[in-house]
């Protein structure tokens, strides 16, 4: 069973922050600030991850919190701010939220599309 995770980091070093951010990519995760990841893991997947992060960090000064969050909570968060139109998700016709022109986007956050960065 897949679970939701938010992963937090505060990291000075560039090059390790870098490693943390393409180690989060490889499992899929997706970045949803710029060190704030989001995705779905297995538990197996969520062990294995916290290890390769574990093994990647080599100061002691960094910060890292994985974040397991329950489906019931997780459906009830929301992004709440400016998105550039590329990256909002689909939005059904029946919907009536403007896209055109967003100035504050409430997007439940389970439905955000996936990035390349």
């Amino acid at each position: 069973m897949e679970t939701n995770l938010l992963v937090f980091f505060d990291i000075s070093d560039d090059k390790i922050r870098r490693r943390i951010s393409e180690v989060c990519k490889d499992y899929g995760l997706n970045r949803i600030q710029y060190s704030v990841f989001w995705g779905t893991l297995t538990k197996n997947k969520r062990e294995e991850f916290c290890f390769k992060i574990s093994e990647e960090i080599k100061v002691k000064n960094a910060k890292i919190l994985i974040q397991p969050i329950c489906e019931k909570c997780f459906e009830c968060a929301f992004v709440i701010g400016e998105f550039k139109k590329q990256k909002l998700p689909e939005i059904d016709e029946t919907d009536d939220i403007p896209i055109d022109n967003p100035k504050i986007w409430n997007v439940p956050l389970k439905n955000l599309p996936k990035t390349e960065d």
